[in-house]
């Protein structure tokens, strides 16, 4: 007979959580074509970080809060500094900060459509991702074990 340990609600909503980043980032790279073709580095590393999201959405469920925990804080926290860290990379796609901050993060903004992209892609799911990794890391630090 298998021995089920009870899951921690903070592991079921965190894994939860990975688990739907990993699926957004699979909306990105489906949909968004100017990344898969002016950035390959960029459309690679985010196959790794899909990999890493469902990763560790499916070890959240049985993984110790211990271990649960600091690794959900340092990688939702790795994540928002990433990301808001893209912005930085305007000169090299040759945009200004404003205009890159425009096409990643605003879902209202024209430039992806202009650039070939489906409307909303990527803003939408990215501005979703962020909003998930602040959830990650505040539900973690709540969780963390006082002292």
């Amino acid at each position: 007979m298998l021995f089920c340990a009870p899951v921690l609600r903070e592991s079921s909503i965190i894994g939860s959580l990975f688990a739907a980043s990993g699926i957004l980032g699979i909306i990105i790279l489906t949909l968004d074509i100017v990344l898969r073709t002016g950035a390959p580095p960029h459309y690679y590393a985010l196959i790794v970080f899909v990999i890493i999201d469902f990763v560790l959405g499916a070890l959240a469920f049985p993984m110790p809060k211990s271990i649960l925990v600091p690794l959900a804080i340092l990688w939702s926290a790795l994540r928002i500094l990433l990301q808001l860290g893209d912005v930085y990379l305007a000169p090299m796609y040759q945009f200004s900060y404003a205009q890159f901050a425009d096409y990643l993060l605003n879902p209202l903004s024209p430039l992806p459509v202009s650039l070939g992209n489906p409307a909303g892609i990527p803003p939408v799911p990215i501005d979703l991702i962020l909003l998930i990794d602040i959830a990650v890391l505040l539900m973690a630090i709540r969780a963390w074990p006082k002292r």
